[in-house]
Order: structure tokens, then C-alpha cells, then sequence
């Protein structure tokens, strides 16, 4: 007979027990995923309800010009908050709240105020109750800003009556100031909100969007990571509604290093002065606007300390230093001058007749023609076509800005007078001339580029603000990859006077010159004296660093050659090409600035006669990213050149005839011996093609004048440049004059000395000069 069988027994038990089995088996997986493999990841998402970590700012480094006047500092600025939860309940009352702190920072209390305003001025401000209602579903217990950068009376008011504002409160926060504004702007910069494109790798580097703020320009960006320091946190227990529990942890932050500049703000004032006052008194001259840029750079030449570096226009960074001036920013970034362009590194323009210090350095050091041999300069050089020598309809004619000539001169005059045939038979040759006072074929464009590469042409100078314009000096090969043409003589005429294709910074051609005032030494041109600690003291000192040694003779230490001199030499094992990230020779590992070495053969025929070891000097918080690495460039036969000490001193002397009885006359001073060299530079960019004024034989011209005092000791080098300026020594000199001259009194006043005796007034020119004057002084 059949037994009927129990609930718990034969397949009913079976399958309850695989079923109670395979529950077993889940929630055993699921505590290892919760408990083991997972417990990390909800670990922290419990750690991101329960603990709040907040930034604690650091305070923002102090930047001083040399004689400790602050440039930028922190003051407070006041911040009006709210924490939603501390308001009344009763919604009367909250409102009251809203409209009496709406009168006292101007911004509407509720959402309809404010859309009506918004209709009204077609500005769309969030009203405070929309904020408050934000942060209140967020984290009641968290402050909510309704508020920035309030009046300073307005944050006291606040402040007396917060017994009838519960919630309320004021927190001051630093932000930054800039008391020198737009007389500084270029050099010190501004700061600003975090950029999304940036954001991702600035929070890797532990910054935070929300609430940090980062230098865009100048030093402030420069040095962004040294005057930030580094932001504390205070970590809180809270519970959900955000309300602290206790606090867990807290890292103090650690303040940002003070800088010293060595900028001389009386000196810089000087000099903007100078330049905007020579600059209208160009305008008025002529009658009307002939110029509105301009620049001025003073440098000691003893260890590439800028004293002065001003460009103009420029702009006020007081408008950016507690928010951003929208409508401003807008103003200044769309106006066609580009006031937010330092013109003085980021700029290109022909040098002109400066130019002919570098042409000379060549000229003496590779024998191109004796110092006393004399050329004759009958007012203009006219070249034959070599493919057409019998058509003189086919010939080009170079002039000298002297149209009768300068007659019989040897390279001291050439200089002291600019004599422009003198230097173009010296640049480029003249068949003419017997090869035993000249060379064939001149100094050459090989060899002109040798030496303006080693004077710093071409080449990103290291100076400590942003995107330095390196530019690039011509050669046969740039020509015909650029242009698709060939190298033609003309080119090398003009080459050698600064003409043409050769384009530089103000920077460059003030570092130039004054490595030709110190004897032959190129320094890295520097904004920076010192670092120091919140108490003033310094910790870091200021030391100078050797760019280039031009003159072997004054030099100790390794020789020190240029990246780009480098680059040229040992291409895909050079420096450059193996820290360039983009570079096809990039090599991370072998990357390394502190330790590169590499030898160069210096002597003449390259025979191996003569290796000398050297290295590369690469600039603090310098980035490989030029694009400098190419292989069209390189050449493991490139020389690099040199000056001896005898042929910079006859450089020098050309410079210091001018003064005395060249060109430069006027800067002729009474108590100090100054030597300089004027400039002429015809030019046609796209603002002169776009007014018509690039006409054949009558193009407008840039005006120059770099000069140094004492000829004997320099002590400062200053270069002056005029865009559209017509003539150097009209109008660049006697502004180079001025600031020259409030160095030593200065100086003198400093020092307790009575001021030197001033030199007679440069009058303006009485009558417009015309501007078709071929470039020279």
C-alpha cells in the first residue's frame, strides 16, 4: 500500500535544501563582495557621507620690485554667507532676512525679484533665496555664499546686526592686489579662475577649481607653483545634513615664497613715461597718429638683470586682481594694439642699423676685412644680376641713408656714422674690391648666422614670463622651405644691416648689446632677484647664469653653447631633441638638462685639434615644447662661432664714436662716458601693407637706439624702440637719454649724492622727418 509522505520529505526536502543551499551561496558572495572584494570602494562611499574635507588656503606669495615696494600682495576681501539650516523656520522671517541683506549687497532676495530685474537690464543674477535653496538640498549645514568681495562698511554692517540675522555671517578671504597696476602689469600678471581645459591636470597637481584661483600672465603664472604654496585640509565627521560632528584631521598649509624682482619701479615709471611722452610728441610733430606702440627694456649687462621693462600699450591687471572685468578683459583682448601682448619678448621686429654689431662681430673675427682697412661708401652699391651682367635695367641698387656718401671709412666709423654700403660690401661683398681688403663674398649668410645664433638670435632667452617668441634667424635653408626660393646676394645685403628677413625681440637685441658692453658674455636675462621666507629673509639668492660664452677668453667654468647650437650639431642625440615630448627622437630616460654634456671641435678646419666639452644652460621651469627639433636643421658640421676680446673692444669703440661723433650725439652725456648705436629699420608688416604704406623706396620705418654707460665699466644697458617710429636717433634716443639719465640720479639719490648736473633738452624736430630715409641712424 502507499504511504503518504510528509512536507519535509523525499524531493520536497531536496529541493529545500538546495534552495536554502543556494541563498546560502548568494548572500556568502555578496558579504565577500561587500566585506572583501568591494570594501574599498563602499568603504569610501560611506567615508563621502560621513566626512567632509575641507581646503584651508595657503597664503599667496608677496612679490617686491628690488628695493622692496610690493608689486602684489593679499588683502581681505569679504564674503557674505549663509548656512541654510541656522535660518528661522518661519518663512516671514526668512524673508526679511533676504531683503535686508539684499539692500546691503545689491543682490535681489527672491527669484521673482530677480527675473523681473533680469528683464528690466537683461543681466540674469541668481537671487539669494535661489542660492540658499541650492545649498539647502545639498548640505543644510554647509555655508552658501550669496556674496563676494563686499565694501569693507557694508561687511561691518553686516556684522553688528548678525544678532537679527541668524545664519548670516562674513568671512574674510585674501585676494589679490596689485598696487603698481598697469605701470607693472606685463611683468607681474594676474590672476584668474581655473580653465576647464586646465582643470584636469591642475587637480592632479592637488588644486581644486571650486576654489582655486592660478596666475594666466607674467610672473604670477611663471611662478604660479612657488608664490601658491600648498593648501592645508581640515577633515570633519558630519552627519547627513552636513552638521559637524568633530573634527578628525587638519594639515596646516604651507604659505607660498615671497619673490624679490630685480625691476626698479622709479626706473620703470621713468621709462613709461619717456616712451608715451616721446611717442605723442612723435604724433603732434607730424600731426597726426604715427605710432601707438612702443618699448623700452634696461638691463645690467653684467648678469642679465632687467632693471626696466616696459611695453606699451598695456593694460590695468587691477581690473583682474578680485574678479575678472568681463567688459574690460573684452575691451583690452579685442582692441587691434593688443594691450595684453608683452611686446617686449612676444614681438618680432627688423632691428636696422643695431643690427650692424653682430655684422661687425663677424666681420672682424673672420677676417672679412682689417679694422683699418677703409671701404668706400659713394652713397649707394649697385649689384648686377648675374644672370642678366649686361642689362643695367636687371642690377639692384642699395643706398646709404646719406645720400652723397660717407667717402673713404673703416669699421669704427662705419659704425659710429651707421654707413650702409660700408656694411653691405662687408655682409655680402663687392667684386669690386680686391680680395686683399675684402673678402670674396663678404661675411656670408653661413657665417651671419653663426653669429647672430651666438649673440642669442633665434633662441628663447629663459626670461621667467610666459611664451618668449624665440623667432628664427634666416638662412638658405628657411628661404626655400618657407618662400620656395633661392638665397639671393640682395638677401644678404639686407641680412647685414638688419633688413629683411631677420626679425628680433626688444629682448634679444638689449641681451645682444649687452653682451657686447660686458666683453663677450651672454646671460640668461632675468626678472628674478630672490626668493624669501614671510619674514623677509632670503632663501634662495639670486645668482647669475651664463647663457653663451661668446668670448673664450673671459670665460671659467664649462663652455656653455646654446640649445639651439646644440640642437644644429648633434640632432637626434642632441639635448632638445630628446626632451621634446613631440620629438620622433624623444627619450624621457636620457632626458635629463643637469647632467647633458657633449663636445664640439672648435678648431678651424675641424681637424680634432682643438674638443672642447660644454653643456647646456636650460632656465627654471623651462618646458621643451618649441618645435625646435627638425631634422632640416641639422649638421654635424656647424661651427659654433666666437669673438675675441680685441674685435668686441672695436665694436665697442664704434659704439661709443657714435656718441661722440656719429649719430648718436645726443646721448652724449656730461658725467658718464655712454656708448650706443642707432637704428633705422624699414619695414612692411600687415597693419603698413593694410594703409597702403609699403611703397617701393618709401616704406615706413621702425626707429631704434640701444646704448650703455660707462663705456668703461657698463653698468646698465638700455634699448629703446618706436613702432612706425621714422628714425632712431630722432626719436628712440633721446628716450633711452632720459632713462639713462634717471638711473644715475637714482642712483645718486640712493646713495646720498647730490644729482649729477642734467644734460641740455632734446628739442622735437621742428618739422616732420621725411620717412623714406633708407635705415641707418
Amino acid at each position: 500500500m502507499n504511504r503518504r509522505l510528509l512536507p519535509f520529505q523525499g524531493w520536497r526536502l531536496t529541493l529545500f535544501q538546495a534552495v536554502m543551499f543556494a541563498v546560502f551561496i548568494l548572500f556568502s558572495l555578496r558579504m565577500y563582495d561587500l566585506q572583501i572584494a568591494s570594501y574599498q570602494t563602499y568603504e569610501a562611499a560611506a567615508d563621502e557621507n560621513r566626512l567632509s574635507r575641507l581646503p584651508i588656503p595657503a597664503d599667496r606669495g608677496v612679490i617686491f620690485d628690488r628695493n622692496g615696494i610690493p608689486l602684489a600682495r593679499n588683502v581681505p576681501a569679504f564674503n557674505v554667507t549663509i548656512i541654510p539650516a541656522l535660518l528661522p523656520g518661519d518663512r516671514t522671517a526668512t524673508l526679511q532676512i533676504f531683503n535686508r541683506l539684499s539692500a546691503l549687497v545689491n543682490v535681489p532676495p527672491t527669484a521673482d525679484i530677480a527675473a523681473a530685474s533680469a528683464q528690466t537690464t537683461g543681466q540674469k543674477i541668481r537671487s539669494i533665496e535661489e542660492l540658499v535653496l541650492e545649498g539647502e538640498g545639498i548640505a543644510p549645514f554647509r555655508e552658501v555664499t550669496i556674496a563676494r568681495d563686499v565694501d569693507f562698511h557694508v561687511a561691518l554692517q553686516i556684522r553688528e546686526e548678525r544678532q537679527s540675522l541668524p545664519g548670516v555671517d562674513v568671512q574674510a578671504k585674501p585676494v589679490r592686489e596689485y598696487p603698481t597696476g598697469e605701470l607693472t602689469a606685463h611683468i607681474v600678471g594676474y590672476m584668474a579662475p581655473i580653465p576647464p581645459e586646465d582643470a584636469e591636470a591642475l587637480i592632479k597637481q592637488g588644486y581644486d577649481p571650486a576654489f582655486d584661483r592660478i596666475g594666466v600672465d607674467g610672473i604670477e603664472y611663471y611662478l604660479n607653483n612657488e608664490l601658491a604654496g600648498k593648501r592645508g585640509t581640515e577633515l570633519r565627521e558630519v552627519d547627513v545634513a552636513g552638521a559637524t560632528i568633530r573634527q578628525l584631521e587638519q594639515v596646516d598649509p604651507v604659505p607660498g615664497q615671497n619673490v624679490r624682482l630685480t625691476i626698479d619701479v622709479d626706473l620703470q615709471k621713468t621709462a613709461e613715461d619717456a616712451l608715451k611722452n616721446q611717442i605723442a610728441l612723435l604724433n603732434s610733430t607730424y600731426k597726426k597718429v604715427v605710432s601707438q606702440q612702443g618699448v623700452i627694456v634696461a638691463m645690467n649687462p653684467q648678469n642679465g638683470q632687467i632693471l626696466a621693462m616696459v611695453s606699451y600699450p598695456g593694460y590695468d591687471n587691477t581690473k583682474f586682481a578680485r574678479n575678472i572685468d568681463v567688459t574690460y578683459y573684452q575691451q583690452v583682448a579685442n582692441d587691434p594694439l593688443k594691450p595684453l601682448i608683452n611686446n617686449a619678448i612676444r614681438s618680432l621686429y627688423p632691428p636696422g642699423s643695431t643690427w650692424k654689431l653682430i655684422t661687425a662681430s663677424g666681420a672682424l673675427q673672420e677676417n672679412v676685412i682689417s679694422p683699418n682697412s677703409v671701404l668706400d661708401d659713394p652713397g649707394r652699391l649697385v649689384v648686377e644680376n648675374k644672370y642678366a651682367p649686361n642689362d643695367p635695367a636687371a642690377s639692384q641698387t642699395f643706398v646709404c641713408w646719406k645720400r652723397d656718401g660717407h667717402g673713404l671709412i673703416n669699421m669704427i666709423g662705419a659704425i659710429a656714422n651707421s654707413c650702409n654700403v660700408y656694411f653691405y660690401q662687408v655682409g655680402g661683398g663687392n667684386p669690386d674690391v680686391p680680395s686683399v681688403t675684402l673678402r670674396d663674398g663678404g661675411l656670408g649668410i653661413e657665417d651671419l648666422f653663426r653669429y647672430a645664433t651666438a649673440y642669442g638670435i633665434g633662441s628663447e632667452l629663459g626670461v621667467e614670463l610666459p611664451a618668449e617668441n624665440r623667432g628664427r634667424m634666416p638662412d638658405r635653408t628657411w628661404k626655400r622651405v618657407l618662400y620656395g626660393e633661392n638665397w639671393s646676394t640682395g638677401d644678404t645685403y639686407n641680412a647685414a644691416l638688419g633688413q629683411g628677413y631677420v626679425n628680433v625681440t626688444p629682448l634679444q637685441l638689449v641681451s645682444m648689446a649687452a653682451t657686447v658692453a660686458n666683453g663677450g658674455t651672454l646671460y640668461q636675462p632675468t626678472i628674478i632677484d630672490s626668493f624669501l621666507d614671510p619674514e623677509g629673509k632670503v632663501i634662495q639668492p639670486f645668482t647669475p647664469h651664463v647663457l653663451r660664452n661668446v668670448n673664450l677668453s673671459n670665460m671659467t667654468g664649462t663652455l656653455r653653447l646654446l640649445l639651439v647650437e646644440d640642437m644644429i650639431m648633434k640632432g637626434p642625440n642632441s639635448l632638445d631633441c630628446i626632451c621634446e615630448s613631440d620629438s620622433p627622437y624623444y627619450n624621457g630616460v636620457r632626458c635629463n638638462p643637469s647632467t647633458y654634456r657633449n663636445t664640439v671641435d672648435l678648431s678651424v678646419n675641424q681637424d680634432g685639434s682643438d674638443i672642447r666639452e660644454y653643456e647646456v644652460y636650460i632656465p627654471q621651469n623651462y618646458t621643451f615644447n618649441a618645435g625646435m627639433c627638425t631634422d632640416l636643421r641639422f649638421n654635424d658640421k656647424y661651427r659654433p662661432a666666437f669673438v675675441s676680446q680685441q674685435n668686441i673692444d672695436i665694436v665697442r669703440q664704434g659704439m661709443r664714436a657714435a656718441v661722440t661723433v656719429g649719430t648718436a650725439t645726443k646721448a652724449n652725456l656730461p658725467y658718464v662716458d655712454v656708448a650706443g648705436k642707432t637704428g633705422t629699420a624699414q619695414y612692411c608688416d600687415n597693419i603698413a601693407n593694410g594703409l597702403g604704406l609699403c611703397k617701393f623706396g618709401s616704406w615706413p620705418a621702425h626707429a631704434w637706439f640701444v646704448a650703455f654707460a660707462p663705456y668703461e665699466n657698463p653698468e646698465i644697458v638700455v634699448a629703446g624702440f618706436i613702432y612706425n617710429g621714422t628714425e632712431g636717433s630722432l626719436w628712440a634716443l633721446p628716450m633711452v637719454r632720459e632713462v639713462l639719465e634717471a638711473y644715475y640720479r637714482l642712483k645718486n639719490q640712493r646713495a646720498g649724492i647730490a644729482p649729477p648736473p642734467a644734460a641740455a633738452a632734446i628739442a622735437a624736430p621742428a618739422t616732420p622727418v621725411p620717412t623714406n630715409t633708407p635705415t641707418g641712424g
